[in-house]
């Protein structure tokens, strides 16, 4: 079956909305000709996309396949006379770049070294956030290459350009603060500033597996690791940091090796949308692709 553009955006505003009403109003139209769009797609699939909720809809496992391609469809078609006129342009390209705030301490210079290299006439706009939103944001073209922790969800294309073992954070005042010997999680009997689970699932996870759930007592969370430093400072509990977290000096934090046993790597990545159709992006990419890896 084909499903015109207009059934797609149809389909696409209610998926969003999760309410017919909402959607036809987005779309400047009335409800019933939307919800025969809605019903056409359904019957030339045979399957069902959405279910009645109250006064709402809920969308199917089947809407939700779709959603995914047809999002990636319309984003696709508002990107695509922008990059025309920018391949038809004089004006430098433009490169939008997302990183994580670890990962401006990361690899972010070494990233912005190499798009110099690559792109030199080209402009770089910066965009901070995590890497759930990051995704979200390659697949409706708003940013061309990020810097995102794993995993990598279909359909991006993703290198490795960074790993670093994680080492743990204490306040300055910490009996166990001071000493040059790895120390061991078991030793550790203070509560701990832990990730966020909605905007650093990785690193959430990561850290639950090295502490052990039974074991992992959490007193804040938060996604942003200046925070979590800051927290540590004011006696909060202690963390699992980056390495290169250290090379921002915050006064009354101290930071300790773990021990072999405990020792766990971090990885980050660079991640396009196979799909984006700047031109900019395509010489970064294979020199990612060809390295070395940037560190």
């Amino acid at each position: 079956m084909d499903i015109s553009l207009q059934q797609l955006r149809g389909f696409v505003a209610v998926a969003e909305e999760q309410h017919f009403g909402r959607a036809a109003a987005r779309l400047n139209m009335t409800q019933p000709p939307l919800s025969r769009q809605i019903q056409a797609i359904e019957r030339g699939l045979g399957v069902l996309l959405f279910e009645r909720v109250g006064r709402g809809v809920r969308i199917t496992p089947a809407g939700e396949t779709l959603l995914a391609y047809g999002q990636r469809v319309l984003a696709l078609l508002e990107a695509g006379p922008a990059a025309a006129r920018r391949a038809a342009d004089d004006h430098p390209s433009t490169l939008r770049l997302g990183f994580t705030a670890i990962g401006a301490f990361a690899v972010l210079a070494e990233t912005l070294d190499l798009v110099g290299r690559q792109l030199p006439h080209a402009a770089v706009e910066l965009a901070e956030m995590v890497s759930a939103d990051q995704f979200t944001a390659l697949g409706e073209l708003r940013v061309d290459l990020g810097l995102v922790r794993p995993p990598i969800p279909e359909p991006y294309a993703s290198v490795l350009v960074h790993s670093e073992e994680l080492l743990l954070a204490l306040p300055a005042d910490h009996p166990q603060a001071e000493g040059d010997t790895p120390i061991g999680l078991a030793d550790v009997t203070d509560d701990y500033i832990g990730y966020a689970p909605e905007g650093s699932q990785y690193l959430h996870d990561i850290c639950a597996a090295m502490i052990g759930v039974d074991r992992y007592a959490v007193s804040q969370l938060t996604s942003q690791v200046p925070t979590m430093l800051a927290l540590v400072r004011a006696g909060l509990g202690c963390a699992l940091v980056p390495r290169s977290i250290t090379t921002m000096s915050v006064q009354g934090v101290r930071y300790r090796e773990l021990v072999p046993a405990d020792t766990h790597s971090v990885t980050l990545h660079a991640c396009w949308n196979p799909d984006n159709p700047n031109p900019a992006l395509k010489p970064l990419t294979e020199a990612l692709l060809a390295g070395p890896e940037p560190r």
